[in-house]
């Protein structure tokens, strides 16, 4: 199994707070995270002043403000952002941001960033994808959320980025749920297995917004590359998102557990490993007497019996056994051997 590239989804749950935004970072690396992702846009440039709020941003946040206007609020000034994305690289991890106008995808390229997320809602945005597909930039990789969208839909989105210069190998396709916090009935990570099936050539990876890392965990176990989970230190504070993102207890368990999933998965074949080696004699039966048996009578089913440990006969051999003649003398217990036959597999 290859090792699965986990993103820690700061987004917006920062609420414009430099100061927040730096724990987050902070902690996120001490859960193990190798990537944290950011948000780039400007409120005015990515919804109308009519655009209502979905349910989930109505529930968490009232409905007293519009869209527009709750999204203004978790705006990430560009000069903050270019701080906390030094801070976050001076810790090693990796730090990108999904750009949601063309203007913040033009912001992003001129400071070389490689990693482009495409997040669920602009599957559809033509421009937007064309743009972000002809971009050239080194080390170049492409992440397409599926929030939302159909087979047919990822199909077409994926040949625009292919036409407009990206290779289909440069991109990690993320299975995910837009309603946050997702209900268990869909988060649906057999999805991930019909991905796979329609884009067997291609990465599949899972952007969990489901509570807990039991999804992500699952999902771990499904052939994927990358984990993306929201991220948030707590679930309380104001903003439309926290609700449904991992406290550093749970991306720490979410971590953890991935981390051991990769270790679990092991080897393509079954095999009998090192440590079970020794177990064979210890958990394995032999053919023992189970009375006293005198030399030159014959070996029946009231005289033998199998019992632990393996280190005899294998009862495998238990009907080449029967007939046979004592060459000895043997004690209850005792493990019957036979010169004429091989003792041990």
């Amino acid at each position: 199994m290859k090792k699965i590239f986990i993103i820690a989804e700061i987004g917006c749950n920062h609420n414009g707070d430099k100061i927040l935004a730096t724990e987050m970072i902070k902690q996120a690396y001490e859960c193990g995270v190798d990537a944290v992702k950011f948000q780039t846009f400007k409120a005015d440039k990515l919804i109308t002043k009519y655009a209502p709020k979905a349910d989930y941003q109505i529930l968490t946040t009232g409905d007293a403000d519009s869209q527009l206007e709750m999204t203004k609020k978790l705006e990430l000034p560009w000069k903050t952002f270019l701080e906390l994305k030094n801070y976050a690289e001076s810790l090693g991890l990796i730090v990108f941001s999904t750009p949601f106008d063309l203007e913040a995808i033009e912001l992003l390229a001129s400071i070389a960033q490689s990693i482009w997320k495409i997040p669920s809602g602009e599957i559809t945005n033509l421009p937007y994808l064309e743009k972000i597909g002809s971009l050239k930039c080194s080390n170049k990789h492409i992440i397409l959320s599926t929030g939302m969208a159909t087979i047919q839909e990822i199909h077409k989105c994926i040949n625009i980025l292919e036409k407009s210069g990206t290779s289909r190998n440069l991109i990690t396709i993320l299975h995910c749920n837009t309603e946050y916090p997702t209900p268990d009935k869909d988060v649906n990570i057999s999805a991930i297995l019909d991905l796979h099936k329609n884009f067997p050539d291609m990465n599949i990876g899972f952007s969990d917004h489901s509570i807990g890392s039991v999804a992500a965990i699952g999902a771990a176990a499904l052939g994927i590359t990358m984990i993306e989970k929201h991220f948030t230190l707590n679930k309380d504070f104001k903003g439309p998102d926290h609700k449904a993102s991992a406290t550093p207890k749970e991306l720490r368990e979410l971590v953890t557990n991935i981390r051991r999933i990769e270790e679990i998965w092991g080897y393509d074949k079954k095999i009998v490993t090192k440590s079970e080696q020794k177990n064979k004699i210890i958990a394995r039966k032999s053919i023992v007497a189970c009375c006293q048996i005198k030399k030159g009578e014959t070996f029946t089913k009231e005289n033998i019996t199998c019992k632990r440990p393996g280190n005899g006969i294998s009862p495998m051999h238990w009907y080449e056994i029967l007939g046979k003649t004592s060459e000895k003398d043997f004690e209850e217990d005792e493990l019957i051997t036979f010169t004429g036959f091989i003792q041990n597999e």
